[in-house]
């Protein structure tokens, strides 16, 4: 007598959807004497028409190729590139000597083409610094003016010229701390190799920095608005530039821009600015309000007869901060940051005590009490401005 084994699956059966109950069908194997019946699912039945078909997702985007242009277009070119979701390009340069590639021109980049957006994210740039410099005869640089020589008869340093600092904004910022910030760190080239400007080398004392070889930049709050001082390097390629200033808050940014009057932004030379001091505007530049002015503010351009060591002052309102991004507290500040990729390779930081208002970065020690110190003049401040009833005037 053979012997009939039963799979159970009525649970199973009877518990699945009616549509996978039709397609679902039985199959007997025979093996010796044992019979066994098993499910067996038949093809699918399903309307193809019934499919909603998957909806079409961008993942690509293209990155002009902007090998060959200066460094000023290729940032230009690449600043024109939207990512979905509100992703921003993060554009990384790197700066090398090249006998072959003109100074100030991009000869490498990645990625480039059609990209991921993930992978364009950041682009990253390789700029020549033009032909490696060569020593130089005292003889070649006699007429300079240069006021010490080393022993190879090399310029060892120069003074830096000294411009009577602009004051539009009623800052005395010659009794305010300086950072001095470049690009990269360009350290050594300032302390040993020098930096090398229209056939000028440019040193100093190891250890130290002037305008001639960076950027010298003060930070500063009052307690209402945001101040910045930038007075541009001898050794700069471009004259100026106001493009992508980026201020974080305790951690939450906002980002603005320079533009001339008739909308221009405010990068490179500066030949066709005429000599003297010209108000110029600050809006804002994330994507919402990109363009839009910034109430309040103001700022200023300043040219000198020596087309050397422009400088630029701005003030803006603690309230456009927190007007452009809402999780900016200006009720209760610790710090405040400044940051560039196109001046600078690390963030300044203003405490806000007039006597010590800005540290650089990397002296994280001193930000922790000057935040404290701008903490309590900020709350002083505010008392100051109320009534005796409690309420703000």
């Amino acid at each position: 007598m053979k012997k009939l084994v039963f799979i159970f699956v009525g649970a199973l059966f009877f518990s699945m959807p009616v549509s996978a109950q039709e397609i679902m069908n039985y199959e007997t194997v025979s093996s010796g004497d044992t019979v066994v019946e098993t499910p067996t699912v038949a093809p699918s039945t399903v309307n193809p028409s019934m499919v909603s078909p998957a909806p079409v997702v961008t993942s690509s985007v293209h990155i002009a190729d902007v090998t060959g242009m200066t460094e000023a277009e290729a940032i230009a070119t690449l600043e024109e590139v939207v990512l979905p979701e509100g992703k921003q390009i993060e554009i990384i340069k790197s700066y090398a000597y090249s006998a072959e590639v003109p100074l100030d021109v991009v000869y490498e980049q990645s990625p480039v083409g059609e990209v991921s957006v993930s992978e364009a994210e950041k682009i990253y740039l390789s700029i020549s610094m033009g032909p490696e410099p060569v020593e130089v005869l005292a003889t070649a640089i006699e007429q300079q003016p240069v006021s010490t020589m080393n022993s190879f008869g090399i310029a060892a340093y120069i003074e830096p010229v000294e411009h009577e600092t602009s004051a539009m904004l009623g800052i005395d910022w010659d009794s305010l701390p300086c950072s001095y910030e470049y690009n990269y760190d360009n350290s050594d080239n300032c302390w040993y190799w020098g930096m090398w400007f229209d056939g000028q080398c440019y040193k100093t004392p190891v250890g130290e920095y002037d305008v001639n070889v960076r950027h010298k930049m003060q930070l500063y709050c009052d307690g209402t608005n945001v101040y910045l001082h930038i007075v541009f390097a001898t050794a700069y390629w471009d004259d100026v530039n106001g493009n992508d200033y980026r201020f974080t808050i305790d951690g939450q940014m906002s980002a603005f821009q320079l533009e001339y009057d008739d909308g221009r932004n405010i990068t490179g030379k500066l030949d066709g600015l005429d000599v003297g001091t010209h108000q110029i505007n600050v809006v804002h530049r994330n994507p919402w309000m990109s363009g839009q002015h910034v109430d309040g503010s103001l700022a200023y351009l300043t040219k000198y007869e020596d087309n050397r060591n422009a400088e630029i002052e701005l003030m803006i309102p603690l309230e456009q901060f927190a007007y452009q991004n809402e999780n900016v507290d200006i009720e209760n500040i610790g710090t405040i940051e400044f940051f560039t990729y196109n001046l600078m390779y690390r963030s300044i930081t203003a405490s806000g005590a007039s006597t010590f208002p800005l540290v650089t970065a990397g002296a994280a020690l001193l930000v922790i009490p000057g935040s404290t110190v701008l903490l309590k003049q900020y709350e002083k401040k505010r008392k100051k401005e109320k009534d005796s009833d409690g309420k703000s005037v």
